[in-house]
């Protein structure tokens, strides 16, 4: 291959720098590009815009009419969910006394293993019925 005509090997001009040259091209098109990304961006906020004004009043009414069924639900549902507490905590008190009873038992030398604390004294759950 004749060196003479090899592209890679063209006498570069000093005063010309590649890089800077790509830079200022691609700073250029992106230029040319920015008001037309902006009015596209504008056009599609708009459209944005209105597609939620037209479907806000169909969200707000899909609402209004499943309210009465998740009230009715919740109406169902919490008697149970307070039951099934009150049963848990019934639960909880009468473990507690076990291992109280369990902890009140003396050592051979006559001194106390301890005691849990007694309930309230702790931050827990409220009472049944008491959730918002």
């Amino acid at each position: 291959m004749d060196d003479q005509n090899d592209p890679m090997k063209e006498p570069v001009d000093p005063r010309r720098d590649p890089l800077r040259e790509l830079q200022a091209r691609v700073e250029a098109a992106i230029d040319e590009a920015r008001p037309k990304i902006r009015r596209a961006l504008a056009e599609l906020d708009e459209r944005v815009d209105e597609a939620m004004q037209e479907l806000r009043p169909k969200a707000q009414a899909a609402v209004r009419e499943v309210q009465p069924r998740i009230d009715e639900f919740v109406a169902d549902v919490q008697p149970r969910l307070d039951t099934l507490l009150k049963k848990l905590q019934e639960k909880i008190d009468e473990i507690r006394r076990e291992m109280n009873a369990r902890a009140a038992r003396h050592r051979p030398d006559g001194t106390s293993l301890g005691e849990l604390p007694p309930p309230g004294g702790m931050d827990g759950p409220g009472e049944p019925g008491t959730m918002p």
